[in-house]
């Protein structure tokens, strides 16, 4: 049986700090429009620590409530260390620790091969965002 993760919030400088690496390097804003505060949007920051307190990923996750029910989204992560896998060990115990209550968990990538590893973990495709620019 595999241990629960600890999370442990971060403050706000610290979670501004590793999601601008994120949009320096087009990772999560593929349209140049949006800057940190608008990834972190009304999300909080959290860190996933190993079994030593290490922490090996940070990430964003907002529950947005709906009408007909709430949904939880990741809103970005990134991995601070080498060899963990984030799908398969990470993820699930978002899903499970930050998910209660939702009815869904959404994430935003344009990777594919972050895609694929979210398929095989369940998740499917539920909308494709088109965008083209507006010349001024």
């Amino acid at each position: 049986m595999v241990e629960a993760m600890n999370f442990a919030a971060i403050p706000e400088d610290q979670a501004r700090q590793f999601v601008a690496r994120m949009v320096q390097v087009d990772k999560w804003d593929w349209s140049g429009l949006c800057g940190v505060d608008d990834v972190i949007g009304g999300g909080e920051a959290y860190v996933a620590l190993d079994a030593d307190g290490k922490a090996t990923v940070a990430f964003v996750v907002e529950q947005v409530h709906y009408e007909h029910g709430r949904e939880l989204v990741i809103r970005v992560a990134h991995q601070l260390v080498r060899g963990r896998d984030l799908v398969g060990e990470v993820l699930p115990e978002i899903e499970r620790v930050f998910g209660a209550g939702c009815d869904a968990v959404v994430i935003y990538t344009k990777r594919a091969g972050l895609v694929h590893k979210l398929q095989n973990a369940g998740y499917g495709e539920a909308a494709k965002i088109m965008r083209k620019a507006i010349n001024k």
